[in-house]
């Protein structure tokens, strides 16, 4: 199957929401080697909480949907999921997840220490609210490796993340980063960064 597939067939609105042609451009040349990739929200299906996933996941949704995608897309990949619902906790063939605030640097300190690990790939399906991926990209941008890609999902035009995206610069600073999609955007981040005259050449 391919990704867009994939999303489907365990429920996620990722393809949905028009994703799956991006991610599956970005990865394609990865999806074979031992990547180590992790997903912040993992979707709750408590309702009236934060980011619930009840209306938006397809059939028989349970949490974890695109973890369980993106572990048979990665065929050789390590997939780790965060969240802070109870109910979005579970532990599968190459899937491990934890309890974990994005936003809260001392408890991503301590994930980060009982993990042990970096990260190929980081994907911000948390909070859509833009204080949030703000402090989940400073917490976890540090835990992305060299030459890595981090994601930041659902960000609507009218955000001040795409209305200002100085803010993202003042975090990621010479990592090029560019957004992506034509009613929720996605933000990718390369953590590799350029040596760019573009600012000083700007009249």
């Amino acid at each position: 199957m391919d990704l867009a597939q994939l999303f489907n067939k365990y429920g996620s609105d990722k393809d949905i929401n028009g994703y799956s042609g991006l991610y599956y451009t970005l990865f394609y040349n990865l999806r074979f080697n031992p990547v180590d990739l992790l997903e912040i929200g993992i979707g709750t299906m408590i309702p009236n909480v934060c980011s619930s996933m009840v209306g938006y996941g397809l059939g028989d949704y349970k949490p974890g949907a695109s973890l369980r995608a993106w572990r048979d897309f990665f065929q050789n990949g390590q997939i780790i999921g965060v969240d802070v619902q109870p109910d979005t906790q579970f532990s599968e063939d190459r899937i491990q997840t934890f309890l974990c605030d994005s936003t809260d640097e001392k408890k991503v300190n301590d994930f980060t220490i009982s993990v042990d690990r970096s990260f190929d790939i980081i994907i911000d399906d948390g909070s859509h609210w833009h204080e949030h991926q703000l402090l989940t990209l400073k917490n976890f941008f540090p835990c992305l490796k060299e030459n890595g890609i981090y994601v930041i999902e659902d960000i609507p035009p009218n955000s001040p993340l795409s209305q200002n995206p100085f803010l993202i610069q003042k975090i990621v600073g010479k990592c090029p980063f560019f957004f992506s999609g034509v009613k929720n955007n996605l933000c990718v981040i390369y953590k590799n960064p350029i040596h760019s005259d573009f600012e000083s050449r700007k009249i």
